[in-house]
């Protein structure tokens, strides 16, 4: 069951690091569904910012004008009264078809006159007007809390009502004789603006999957050509790269025989011209397997081409090893190895040497003279632990993130000079994805740089 569940896992990890195309894509639907949620949102918020202005607006209007016609209505009511301050309640109504109270507070804040629809609910009108300033002429929503049980209200469930109020001074003769308060129930339209919100927010939802499925069709068939011409591409550098060996194997050979003629070697200029030919040849032949490695990794099933066995990984890291110590002895390189009596991993022995020989060789290129190269192996109860650490020139904080990148280099001229191509790490990489594993760099500038590689036991 654990292996099954390794396997599980190390294919989905295979699946998210090496199909290019299909992570491009994900990307372009998350682009192409972000642009089309985004547009959403403001239309979502557009619409209901105009339906909720478009409607406070009629109100606080209809709240205004009634609050002026009632204030002239009872200032000509006063005015034919011998006693400014007697209001009599019988005789003024004021109440509209949808008014919900009206109230007058003198100027010591008692209650001269009023009126309600329900009657049972001036405390708690007149506690909610307390809170507002009486010099504010502009209309205000205010919240009346109303005890659980009402008895005999239209909405008994409803414990907050929503009130549009407006105030008015009462003057006569040039004297504030009291405040007039109107109100308005616009419980009903908070209830209907709560609801359309949700009403949009459930429409968007629904258009927001239909936009996800779309931008997934439409990146789709965006990345089509795309992937085409990157297949024909690819199948040329395999092709040229498979094809180009074997004159390179001819011109290679024939310069090794070159090498073998006494007449020939004599001449210190045809020996110098050979040498440099060979190192060129050399050069080029690397290029071309690197490429024809990396043409491969493209392959839909490069994955498949591994082949996996368990094995002692010891004798081959002893000979790799040996084989990079020529290159490190010209450059004083001290090397040291430290791994098991036996490393055993379940890997490609080859892709796994290959690794090695990438790390080994990098390490070496990029540590000057009279360095030192560490080549370690551990193995844990689930893990495989390869590490090459060198003392070289380190690597920038910001470029860390790129040296897995194909024909990236960090310092181009030094890269040149040194034989580098700007494919080995991208190799790597790939071998260690392919193996469902992963590689960590940690790296200072001028100290010194540390490649691990873990892979599942």
């Amino acid at each position: 069951m654990i292996n099954q569940w390794n396997e599980w896992r190390n294919w989905l990890r295979r699946l998210g690091s090496a199909d290019l195309f299909r992570r491009t894509h994900w990307r372009l639907t998350a682009l192409y569904s972000g642009i089309f949620t985004l547009f959403l949102a403001l239309f979502i918020v557009i619409a209901a910012a105009l339906f909720y202005w478009i409607t406070t607006s009629d109100q606080e209007r209809r709240i205004v004008r009634l609050a002026e016609q009632e204030a002239n209505t009872m200032e000509q009511f006063l005015l034919k009264q011998n006693d400014f301050d007697l209001f009599d309640d019988e005789s003024l109504v004021l109440l509209s078809e949808d008014q919900l109270f009206f109230y007058v507070i003198g100027p010591n804040g008692d209650l001269l006159a009023g009126d309600e629809v329900h009657p049972r609910l001036r405390p708690y009108f007149l506690h909610a007007l307390s809170r507002l300033n009486m010099n504010a002429r502009a209309p205000v929503y205010l919240t009346v809390s109303l005890p659980e049980h009402m008895p005999g209200l239209a909405r008994d469930a409803a414990r907050d009502w929503r009130v549009l109020a407006a105030a008015r001074p009462l003057v006569i003769h040039g004297n504030v004789v009291g405040i007039l308060y109107i109100g308005m129930d616009v419980t009903s339209f908070f209830g209907v603006f709560h609801w359309l919100l949700i009403v949009l927010i459930g429409l968007a939802v629904l258009f927001l999957a239909v936009g996800v499925a779309l931008s997934y069709f439409m990146s789709k068939r965006a990345l089509v050509p795309i992937e085409e011409a990157y297949e024909r591409q690819r199948q040329f550098v395999a092709d040229a790269s498979h094809e180009l060996r074997t004159p390179l194997s001819v011109v290679f050979s024939s310069v090794e025989a070159l090498t073998m003629e006494e007449d020939v070697m004599k001449n210190e200029f045809a020996r110098r011209l050979l040498d440099r030919l060979r190192e060129e040849l050399k050069r080029i032949t690397k290029l071309m397997n690197d490429l024809l490695t990396l043409a491969r990794a493209n392959a839909r099933h490069a994955a498949l081409e591994l082949a996996k066995q368990t094995f002692d990984f010891r004798p081959h890291a002893e000979r790799t090893f040996q084989l990079v110590a020529e290159l490190a002895a010209k450059k004083q390189l001290t090397m040291r190895f430290h791994a098991p009596e036996q490393a055993v991993v379940t890997a490609d022995p080859d892709k796994l040497t290959q690794l090695l020989y990438i790390l080994l060789d990098n390490a070496i290129k990029y540590t000057p003279e009279g360095g030192e190269v560490t080549l370690s192996i551990r193995t844990e109860p689930k893990q495989f632990i390869l590490s090459v650490k060198d003392t070289g020139i380190g690597i920038p904080p910001e470029d860390i993130g790129r040296i897995f990148d194909r024909f990236y280099r960090v310092d181009k001229a030094r890269s040149r000079q040194q034989g580098g191509h700007g494919l080995g790490l991208s190799i790597a990489k790939w071998i260690v994805d392919t193996h469902g594993g992963t590689i960590h760099v940690d790296s200072q500038l001028g100290q010194g740089t540390e490649f691990i590689v873990r892979l599942p036991a």
